[in-house]
């Protein structure tokens, strides 16, 4: 436990005057010791005595020098014994015990506990008087304690305590910056939110709100007043690296200019962080433009940033929210566009894209050709080979198709076991041979039921048109390469058809003549 700033500063006031005055003592005599006074008061008890007795032996009175020395020794008790003696040394009076107690000492010659002092008569000296006191009692200690300048420095500290204490107080009442605060002020500022400091040239705090003292860790929030704010162990900067150095209110002194948006951490007794701060820096000039202190405003953000970082989860939830639903998208898309067996598009999708491809085609004159697929004897595949069988000719036939087209061209199913292929910028000429080429490695496939241990043969029959033989639709445009296909099949099966009109229509007269 601390004591406040006033009565530390009272208690240095004290102990700093008791050396003074201690120290003004022992270099210049200025409070007589106890020894001193003593020998001087026993010096003139002796002077008055000697007088006397001098004036009695002046007039031969030695009984009257008796009754002196006796009422003299027992009526001080500081007096142990007095002696008279003559010049030869015999005792012409005495008071007290006599014997060895008082030592022969020459003329005027004393010390603290045996005083010695001529007596003179008409023809000179006559003889001396001795007076033996009490001893005084040694001891630096005793000797100290019941010094005049103990007493009175033990005098000035009970005293002057209590004194500089209320003088003090009253002083500092004056000197206190937020005592020349008025209370409106003071109470606009505690009305912030925020916390404010205001701190001078060396850092030190002159003024604080009760924003600012709540958000601090430490008992003893109140007495902020006169630290600096480098020191508050509880405010400490967000990044590890800052120095005081570079503290912005140290930053905004030395520039003149403000700072703003510094991140700072309130932290516990424990260093766990309990808040974040941002810290503003304004400077305080005076009217020469000379640096008089700094402004600092100290902005709580925990809860907005906990609000932030919330909103970066939320944001981050619904962006994988987005990547999913994009993904379901794509997949809803195939379910609804992708045939589920082969996955090329169905028929509902084929047609949509066909529809834009032909429009796109027909008023620049842009070559456009589709080609119509169809598995020969399917029907006995699956009769003979089982559906899954069959399953399988139809997506090896697709897997066949689309190694021979472009990423731009289209391969759907058009139904059963038949497929439409519409290619982008292919003349008819070029068509037929892409045809021939499906027709052939359709031949070449040797897989389909190869598993099961079956031996299948899988050929088929195409159909070629082009957007040159003038469909006036795209309905009509596949209808050309249907009825192409039909005749190849017709005609034989496993074999590439083009859409003439007068070719296809020998073809149907001969096929309808060797009909059985």
């Amino acid at each position: 436990m601390t004591l406040a700033a006033i009565p530390r500063i009272t208690l240095g006031l004290v102990s700093l005057s008791v050396c003074l005055l201690l120290s003004f003592d022992l270099l210049l005599k200025v409070f007589p010791s106890e020894a001193d006074t003593t020998r001087e008061v026993r010096l003139r008890v002796t002077r008055s005595l000697g007088i006397q007795v001098a004036a009695l032996v002046q007039a031969q009175d030695v009984r009257s020098v008796n009754r002196t020395l006796a009422a003299m020794q027992s009526g001080d008790p500081d007096i142990k014994a007095i002696v008279l003696r003559r010049t030869d040394g015999t005792v012409a009076a005495h008071a007290g015990p006599v014997g060895n107690a008082v030592a022969t000492a020459t003329t005027d010659k004393h010390s603290t506990d045996a005083i010695t002092l001529g007596i003179l008569a008409d023809n000179g000296r006559w003889g001396s008087l001795e007076v033996l006191f009490q001893p005084v009692r040694d001891g630096l200690l005793f000797d100290w304690a019941l010094a005049g300048s103990t007493k009175m420095m033990l005098l000035f500290a009970v005293t002057g305590s209590p004194l500089f204490f209320l003088y003090l107080r009253r002083v500092l009442e004056h000197l206190d910056p937020s005592a020349a605060v008025p209370g409106r002020v003071r109470g606009a500022f505690d009305a912030l939110t925020e916390g404010l400091v205001i701190v001078d040239v060396s850092e030190r705090i002159l003024l604080t709100n009760q924003s600012f003292q709540a958000m601090s860790t430490e008992p003893g929030s109140d007495g902020l007043v006169g630290k600096r704010v480098s020191s508050l162990r509880w405010l400490k900067p967000a990044q590890a690296g800052d120095t005081d150095a570079a503290t912005p209110w140290f930053t905004t002194m030395r520039t003149k200019a403000p700072v703003h948006g510094r991140p700072f951490h309130i932290v516990g007794a424990d260093g766990a962080v309990t808040a974040k701060v941002v810290v503003n820096c304004s400077p305080v000039l005076n009217d020469n433009g000379g640096v008089r202190g700094c402004l600092i405003t100290v902005d709580d953000v925990t809860v907005l940033e906990r609000s932030h970082q919330q909103l970066l989860e939320v944001l981050a939830d619904l962006a994988s929210s987005k990547e999913q639903l994009e993904v379901k998208n794509v997949e809803l898309e195939n379910l609804a566009n992708k045939d589920p067996l082969c996955g090329c598009l169905n028929r509902r999708a084929l047609f949509g894209e066909l529809q834009r491809m032909f429009k796109a085609a027909s008023p620049r004159g842009t070559a456009l050709s589709c080609i119509m697929v169809d598995i020969d004897h399917f029907k006995s595949i699956n009769d003979r080979f089982g559906h899954a069988v069959g399953d399988e000719a139809i997506q090896r036939c697709v897997d066949v198709l689309r190694s021979c087209v472009r990423s731009g061209d289209l391969v759907g199913r058009y139904g059963g076991e038949e497929f439409c292929v519409v290619l982008a910028g292919v003349t008819l000429e070029q068509a037929v041979q892409v045809a021939e080429t499906m027709r052939q490695r359709v031949a070449a496939e040797r897989r389909v039921g190869a598993a099961e241990g079956h031996r299948i043969d899988m050929t088929a029959s195409f159909g070629v048109t082009s957007i040159t033989l003038l469909a006036a639709s795209e309905v009509e445009f596949v209808d050309q390469a249907d009825r192409a296909m039909y005749i190849a099949k017709q005609t034989g099966r496993n074999r590439v058809v083009a859409f003439r009109p007068a070719e296809l229509r020998q073809r149907r007269l001969i096929s309808e003549d060797t009909a059985p």
